[in-house]
């Protein structure tokens, strides 16, 4: 499922959501190379390193979907610099 991630200073990151439960996410980030887990801790949504993060949205849809946006989020990073 596509995901909105809201990290540190209000920073938007598209991300596809691999799994969820109701205290762990784990998510694919455009430009890391490694999954990311954030638990629920005292009610925020903490990475592994302790940063606080939002989850902005998560939209159900295709598979093929979610590759087409994380695949346009990574060529809008690059072209970001």
């Amino acid at each position: 499922m596509y995901t909105l991630m809201i990290l540190g200073g209000g920073r938007q990151v598209d991300a596809l959501l691999l799994s969820a439960s109701a205290e762990r996410l784990r998510v694919v980030m455009p430009g890391r190379s490694d999954t990311m887990e954030f638990r629920l801790i005292e009610g925020r949504w903490s990475s592994e390193s302790g940063e606080h993060v939002e989850v902005g949205a998560i939209l159900a849809g295709d598979i093929a979907d979610a590759i087409w946006v994380l695949g346009n989020a990574q060529q809008r990073t690059r072209a970001a610099g």
